[in-house]
């Protein structure tokens, strides 16, 4: 008689082969690192073993000059750059999977009608654990990234009922950026002035463009981009004004009459190129989705809601490369026999595959705390055109 102990409903381990989860993961699963879209903003080197974080606010990071002095006097010693704004609590974030009961039904009936599992069980529960492991990485990435959007578009992160429906709400990490960074458009200066893209009388894009990045450069910064949503982007690029500036910019010898239609004809990649030229700044659109689970009580079923990360209407001018930091805390974990364990993140994300004895289950978990951190709130620019 075939034993029915804890080992025997363990089928996962048959995934795994000889290997520990942690190898498993090294070997089938290091390329998900490339997979992290929070352009700006890399791990900090630092994982913390508390759950606080300090906002410091950083400086361009240029070589100052030395200080000139007479033959007998001492060197001048540099000043520390950064000093705090703010700090705050790094939220947890987790999830998991029950590994497929289907599957795991289907080879316990199979097992007592033969003696054994099928033949193919080795491959099922390797897919099965590389499935759900790179899933719930993933998730954590797409957390990230809509982190770093909603930083970078609205200067705050909120935890709210649409975006953490089943998790803690109300709660805003910010990034302190000052008032006098945002420029909000108002009555006949807005771009449109309702949602079917009626023009307001006085606006003028390439005139306000232009004035966000000669604003940053004259506070010393010298290589910029604008960040803006794709929506956005291309509802903006069809703006009359717009159009009309890179036609003429293209056909500075047509006709009048001719520069409307000409307008109305431009490639996407074009305009894009060439307003970039007029402004004299590099545009970086963004197009991030991520999906959140809540339960509809409607159809009675869990649904998947899309999300765009990226806040509509701004344009965000920031300085090129490093923007902040990703704070991440040191998960801890609780020896248990029943578990394997795996790290991943360099050791900032730890992954847990456990077996539950009253349900006969399987779980695969992921836990992360980690907050994405600006610490150049200073040189961030607002331009809300709508």
């Amino acid at each position: 008689m075939t034993p029915r102990d804890n080992s025997y409903y363990d089928l996962i381990k048959y995934g795994f082969a000889n290997e520990t989860y942690q190898e498993f993961v090294d070997n089938y699963l290091s390329t998900l690192h490339n997979g992290r879209k929070t352009d700006g903003f890399e791990w900090d080197s630092d994982i913390q073993i508390d759950f606080t974080y300090h906002q410091i606010q950083a400086e361009l990071g240029l070589n100052t000059m030395p200080t000139y002095v007479d033959i007998d006097s001492p060197a001048v010693y540099k000043h520390h750059e950064g000093f705090e704004l703010s700090s705050g609590t790094i939220p947890r974030a987790k999830h998991g999977y029950a590994l497929n009961e289907k599957i795991l039904r289907e080879e316990m009936i199979f097992a007592q009608r033969t003696g054994r599992f099928s033949t193919n069980l080795s491959q099922k529960m390797r897919d099965l654990a590389f499935d759900h492991t790179s899933k719930l990485i993933g998730g954590n990435y797409n957390g990230l990234t809509y982190q770093r959007d909603r930083m970078v578009s609205t200067g705050t992160f909120t935890l709210n009922a649409a975006n953490n429906p089943s998790g803690i709400k109300d709660i805003t990490f910010g990034a302190k950026i000052p008032d006098t960074n945002r420029t909000i458009l108002t009555t006949t200066a807005r771009w449109f002035t309702n949602d079917t893209n009626a023009e307001g009388a006085t606006s003028d894009p390439i005139r306000n463009l232009k004035d966000q990045v000669y604003n940053l450069k004259k506070k010393g910064v010298a290589a910029m981009h604008f960040e803006v949503d794709y929506l956005t982007f291309r509802r903006a690029i069809e703006h009359s004004k717009i159009r009309t500036a890179i036609a003429l910019n293209i056909y500075p010898l047509a006709d009048a009459n001719n520069i409307a239609p000409l307008a109305a004809v431009l490639d996407e990649s074009v305009v894009k190129t060439k307003l970039e030229g007029i402004i004299g700044c590099a545009i970086k659109v963004i197009d991030n989705i991520v999906a959140v689970e809540k339960f509809d009580k409607v159809a009675g079923k869990v649904v998947k809601d899309q999300i765009r990360s990226f806040e509509p209407n701004v344009w965000v001018l920031v300085p090129d490369g490093k923007l902040g930091t990703i704070k991440a805390v040191e998960p801890i974990v609780v020896p248990d026999p029943a578990a394997r364990f795996a790290w991943f993140d360099g050791g900032r994300t730890v992954l847990k595959q456990w077996y539950d004895t009253r349900t006969n289950t399987q779980y695969i978990e992921s836990e992360l705390t980690a907050l994405v951190v600006p610490d150049k709130p200073q040189y961030m620019t607002y331009l809300t055109v709508a």
